[in-house]
């Protein structure tokens, strides 16, 4: 009895040394290769308990995913980082895009996404305007609306219900859509 015991007190030992000397290598290897300072091998530094820190690369994309909320269109946009991203990790780069919830985040790409309350760039939206006239807006940079023109018709002739609808802005997807609808108003 007492010699399977010792055998597997042995074995044991073993086990642990050989898990021991591949933890220590591992750690080793990333030392040397960081220190080697190779620039396109781009090793992540190791923190306490072994979790790796991932900073944004030069050059890295960001992946923008815009959901509207008012039309449910989502849009993707994939653009180069901005030179203030590079180097950051991702508790770094979350304060600077406080509208958006990261979803990835690697060297070579930040994915993020936000549901903004506004119509997507394929509609016309149709709000009154700050002098109390109908105008018709575009999103066209995907977060905000831009005038594309102003229209004669005065808001305050229109039924209250439909002014109300107008200062959250009505969508249309084709400017004849626009059009059969301000006609109807007007009849």
């Amino acid at each position: 009895m007492e010699k399977r015991h010792q055998q597997h007190t042995y074995k044991s030992t073993a086990a642990l040394l050989v898990g021991a000397a591949v933890l220590l290598l591992l750690v080793v290897g990333t030392v040397v290769l960081s220190l080697r300072g190779d620039d396109e091998a781009q090793v992540p530094l190791l923190q306490v308990g072994g979790a790796e820190v991932v900073r944004v690369q030069d050059g890295a994309e960001l992946m923008q995913t815009l959901t509207y909320t008012r039309c449910t269109h989502t849009v993707t946009r994939r653009v180069t980082a901005p030179v203030e991203v590079y180097g950051k990790t991702l508790e770094e780069v979350q304060p600077l895009y406080p509208e958006w919830q990261i979803t990835g985040f690697s060297a070579e790409e930040v994915a993020m996404s936000r549901r903004p309350d506004l119509f997507c760039p394929d509609h016309l939206v149709l709000m009154t305007g700050d002098n109390g006239k109908l105008c018709v807006y575009r999103n066209k940079y995907g977060d905000a609306l831009a005038l594309e023109k102003q229209l004669e018709t005065d808001a305050a002739t229109l039924p209250a219900a439909t002014r109300e609808e107008l200062a959250e802005g009505i969508g249309f997807s084709t400017e004849e859509a626009l059009a059969g609808w301000l006609e109807s108003m007007e009849s």
